[in-house]
């Protein structure tokens, strides 16, 4: 950009130039065409009156020569008439013209112009050198100091532009580059955690695979097991391929991250919960589950959405003692879950949404780590955030922060949203469908 810049400015000035001096040269060019129309009026025989040809040096005034209209430029600031031998038969200006060795040889040749730069008493001249014929040249000078004066007023606006227009795109460099830099970083993030998590599923389903695949052998080459032993088998196939099903299920949600092309929509965030909680209720019958679930709306996935949501009621009741209590909170911008179980170490609060993480009290617990992985990604492809604290009272409190709920005004007919049993559907919204 700022390449750009410099050489837009630098052709600009070069363009201007050949424009101001070739309107000098032109006027230069015409006037000189003219005298050398005037043939012998300049040869010895027919000196042009008022010059003095014939005598000693003489000075005239520079509109004494014949110039062109004055649209053409008029005549020349400064002029001087020589013979072949380089000698000044006369002058016309301030500035004295003293004639060149190539002057000469036109002037002597007879035929051909010549156009050149000329510093004379201190006044920076474009010089015209034209024969006449009869062994005469006349030299006709323009001042090119306006010219001069005016190039370089636009050579520091222009200086000044590059400056100004190469910080702008070195500023703008800058930001696209750091944009750019986000963007790769967050690729290579991306890339990274989809390396791990190929590795970390790989370690994980190792051991059901393992366990499934020896039980089915025990019961392939068992013909004398007793029908007892051969149901408890069948039961552990069962419940092991349950728990591969589930781990896999887990993984291909984790791995599809925030790719795009789920289609959002208005969710009724405390319509999908209160569903949530009566599909927890059904899967956990010794858990009690309390809702205050205000009306709040969204943008956002609802099949991801309930994902996230049922992946807290279910971790929230599997470590729920026999009879104990659920907590669900749906608020402007959150949705809350506490339990009464045994919580986690203050040492592990920070990493349990990390993918295949359990706390020391998930030893001997069913699960996979992954439910709650699941919950932070699904709150920050919605823009938000998932976290936990250690409440009084003991258990766990789960905090689903979606910035984009919103309050709304509930139906007419909707119950109030006190804290009340696990079941009450707010009406007025279209229920969604339970995740796969």
């Amino acid at each position: 950009m700022g390449a750009t810049v410099v050489l837009a400015a630098g052709l600009c000035y070069l363009a201007v130039r050949s424009n101001l001096r070739g309107q000098v040269d032109d006027a230069l060019t015409a006037q000189g065409a003219l005298l050398q129309g005037e043939g012998g009026r300049f040869g010895p025989r027919g000196p042009l009156p008022g010059l003095g040809l014939d005598g000693p040096r003489r000075r005239f005034r520079p509109d004494a020569l014949p110039g062109p209209p004055d649209r053409r430029g008029g005549t020349a600031d400064y002029a001087a008439v020589i013979d072949g031998a380089g000698h000044v038969l006369a002058l016309a200006g301030d500035a004295t013209l003293s004639p060149t060795e190539a002057d000469r040889r036109i002037a002597a040749g007879g035929s051909g112009t010549r156009l050149a730069d000329r510093v004379v008493d201190g006044v920076h001249l474009r010089v015209l050198t034209a024969p006449v014929g009869g062994g005469i040249a006349v030299l006709l000078g323009r001042s090119l100091e306006g010219v001069d004066d005016t190039l370089r007023r636009l050579s520091l606006l222009l200086v000044l532009l590059c400056a100004a227009g190469t910080a702008l795109a070195a500023v703008l460099g800058r930001r696209t580059a750091a944009r750019h830099v986000a963007v790769l970083e967050r690729l290579e993030a991306a890339q990274a955690a989809q390396q791990q998590l190929v590795a970390d599923a790989s370690h994980e389903l190792r051991t059901p695979v393992t366990a499934l695949r020896t039980n089915a052998e025990v019961l392939r080459d068992g013909t004398g097991l007793a029908a007892a032993e051969r149901d408890a088998l069948l039961a552990d196939v069962v419940e092991q391929a349950e728990e591969l099903t589930a781990l896999v299920g887990d993984v291909i949600e984790l791995a599809r991250g925030d790719q795009p092309g789920d289609a959002t929509e208005d969710v009724r965030l405390d319509v999908l919960v209160a569903e949530a909680v009566e599909r927890a209720q059904r899967h956990a019958p010794g858990v009690t589950f309390t809702t205050d679930l205000r009306p709040v709306a969204l943008e956002g996935v609802p099949d991801r959405l309930g994902r996230a949501v049922n992946n807290l009621l279910d971790n929230a009741a599997t470590y729920s003692p026999p009879g104990g209590a659920v907590a669900v909170a749906v608020r402007e911008g959150e949705v809350v879950v506490r339990d009464r179980g045994p919580g986690v170490a203050a040492s592990e609060l920070g990493r349990i949404f990390d993918r295949f993480r359990r706390g020391s009290s998930a030893q001997g617990r069913p699960g996979s780590g992954l439910g709650l992985a699941i919950v932070r990604q699904v709150a920050e492809a919605h823009g938000g955030s998932a976290s936990a604290r250690l409440p009084d009272g003991g258990g766990l409190e789960v905090r689903l922060a979606l910035p984009g709920a919103h309050a709304v005004q509930a139906a007419p007919d909707a119950r109030a949203h006190a804290p009340r049993p696990a079941g009450a559907v707010t009406p007025g919204a279209s229920p969604s469908s339970p995740p796969s």
